[in-house]
């Protein structure tokens, strides 16, 4: 009976752990540290296109804009708490000298993007280079680490004032962030 009760109680992205003794709930809401990201981010507007790719090992991150590649030493932190709320912190600094590129920290909201049964995307608000992004599909969600995903692409279009036309835009994201617990706080 307390087996049926595990596997009922927890619901499961494509590569959670096989059994678990906490809920998502309790395993989403932790101190998380960033690890790893990779990723591209594609925009057309008007024919011209951007192309951004994102690459952080643990300690520096990488990211190239049509070919042209700046380096940064990194850290990405979040407290996602139970009442509804996460803190995120971001820390840029200089690869080369470590002064202060740019920090920021915000206290905000997360809520599960999909039905409370399945829990397997989040909606989190979060600072610096992940607050262009809200949902997030969670294929892993173990209690001591944890894979967010977004991959969507969208069209649209922009009013253009200069000559009241309409200008058609496009952007492609496909990125993967690998946290762990954050054993610091």
């Amino acid at each position: 009976m307390g087996a049926s009760f595990t596997f009922s109680s927890c619901a499961k992205g494509e590569e959670d752990p096989f059994l678990s003794i906490h809920s998502r709930d309790a395993r989403m809401t932790q101190p998380w540290l960033l690890k790893s990201m990779t990723g591209t981010v594609v925009t057309t507007l008007n024919g011209a296109t951007t192309n951004i790719e994102y690459e952080f090992d643990g300690t520096n991150l990488y990211v190239t804009t049509d070919g042209f590649t700046e380096s940064f030493a990194y850290i990405y932190k979040m407290d996602v708490k139970d009442n509804g709320e996460v803190f995120s912190e971001e820390f840029i600094n200089n690869f080369n000298n470590g002064s202060v590129v740019s920090q920021s920290s915000q206290t905000s909201y997360w809520f599960w993007g999909d039905d409370d049964q399945s829990k397997t995307s989040v909606n989190l608000d979060l600072t610096g280079i992940m607050n262009q992004w809200s949902n997030y599909d969670l294929p892993r969600l173990a209690f001591n680490d944890m894979i967010m995903n977004v991959d969507y692409s969208d069209n649209y279009t922009v009013f253009n004032p200069i000559d009241s036309s309409y200008d058609a835009g496009s952007e492609s994201v496909l990125i993967e962030l690998k946290f762990d617990v954050d054993l610091a706080l």
